[in-house]
C-alpha cells in the first residue's frame, strides 16, 4: 500500500511539473519578451542537454538582433562560434537588462578587438577630442581603466602644454602664481620631482630634505618657519643677531641661504634679500 501511494505521488509530481513547469520547477521569472514561454520549457531546453544555440537562433536571427533598437550594436553575426549563454542568461526577472551578463571581449575576433568603434561610440566631447590615437592606445579589452602611465604624446600637439585640460591646478598660493604654466616645473614624462629651483630661496642638504611641510604649513608656500625643527631661545637668538647689527630676525633665509651657518650673509641694512631672499 505504501509503495502504491508513493508511486501515485511521484506520478502526480511529474504530471504537474510537465503541465505547469513555471509554477513547479522554474528557478525564476523570464524576461518580459519571453513571458509567453513560461510553460514551454522545451522551447529553449533539451532534456538533460541544456540549451542549444539552434533553439535561440530559431527565434532570434543573428543578423536581426538589435535592428529594432537604434542604440543597439549589430555584431552578433560575428559571434557564431560562441554560445548564447556565454553572455545571456534567463530566469533573473522580467527586466530585459538582467538577462545580460558582463560581456567577455575574448569572444571577439582579433579584427573586432582592435576596432572599438565598431561597437562603442567614440567620445566627441571632453578630453578625448584632443587625442590623436585609437582607443587601444590607452584601453584594453580586459580592463577599461589602464594601469599603465598615460602617454602624453597621444595628445594633439597644440594641446600638449595645456595641462589643465585634464588636471586641476593645486589649491595653494605657490601654484596660483604659476597658473596653468605647469611645464615650467613639470614634464609629461615625470611629474615628480619637479624642476622648481628651490636653491633660489634655500639650498637643501643632508639635514634639510625636500619635504615641503617641514617648513611650510597649510599649503601656504609664501610663509615658512625654521623653528619647526630648530628650537631657539628667543632672547639668546635676538642678542646674538644684535651683535651683528640685525634686529629683524623674522626672515631667516634672508641671511641663511643653506644649512651651513658659516655661509650666513647679509644683515638688516643689507639691500639683498626679500621675503624669500634673492639669488646670491
Amino acid at each position: 500500500m505504501k509503495k502504491l501511494l508513493l508511486l501515485v505521488v511521484i506520478v502526480l509530481v511529474v504530471a504537474f511539473s510537465a503541465m505547469f513547469p513555471h509554477t513547479w520547477i522554474s528557478p525564476g521569472e523570464l524576461v518580459q519578451g519571453h513571458q509567453k514561454l513560461n510553460n514551454q520549457c522545451a522551447s529553449c531546453h533539451s532534456p538533460f542537454q541544456g540549451i542549444d544555440n539552434s533553439k535561440c537562433i530559431g527565434c532570434h536571427k543573428l543578423s536581426d538582433i538589435g535592428k529594432d533598437d537604434s542604440s543597439a550594436i549589430l555584431f552578433h553575426e560575428r559571434l557564431k562560434n560562441s554560445t548564447c549563454t556565454a553572455c545571456h542568461t534567463e530566469h533573473k526577472g522580467v527586466m530585459q537588462n538582467r538577462s545580460l551578463v558582463v560581456f567577455d571581449h575574448k569572444l571577439l575576433g582579433e579584427s573586432d578587438k582592435n576596432s572599438c568603434n565598431s561597437c562603442h561610440k567614440v567620445p566627441v566631447s571632453g578630453t578625448h577630442k584632443n587625442y590623436l590615437s585609437t582607443c587601444n592606445s590607452c584601453h584594453t579589452t580586459s580592463t577599461w581603466k589602464s594601469t599603465e602611465g598615460f602617454n602624453h604624446a597621444m595628445i594633439l600637439m597644440d594641446q600638449q602644454k595645456n595641462c589643465t585640460l585634464c588636471h586641476s591646478v593645486p589649491a595653494d598660493n605657490m601654484h596660483a602664481d604659476f597658473g596653468s604654466a605647469c611645464i615650467s616645473c613639470h614634464t609629461v614624462n615625470q611629474w615628480k620631482p619637479s624642476s622648481f629651483n628651490h636653491d633660489k630661496y634655500f639650498v637643501f642638504d643632508g639635514n634639510h630634505g625636500a619635504v615641503c611641510t617641514n617648513c611650510h604649513a597649510n599649503n601656504n608656500f609664501k610663509a615658512y618657519s625654521c623653528t619647526n625643527c630648530h628650537e631657539h631661545s628667543g632672547n639668546k637668538l635676538f642678542s646674538e643677531h644684535a651683535e651683528e647689527g640685525i634686529t629683524d630676525i623674522s626672515n631667516c633665509v634672508r641671511c641663511h641661504r643653506s644649512g651651513n651657518e658659516h655661509d650666513a650673509k647679509g644683515g638688516e641694512n643689507d639691500e639683498e634679500g626679500g621675503e624669500h631672499g634673492d639669488d646670491d
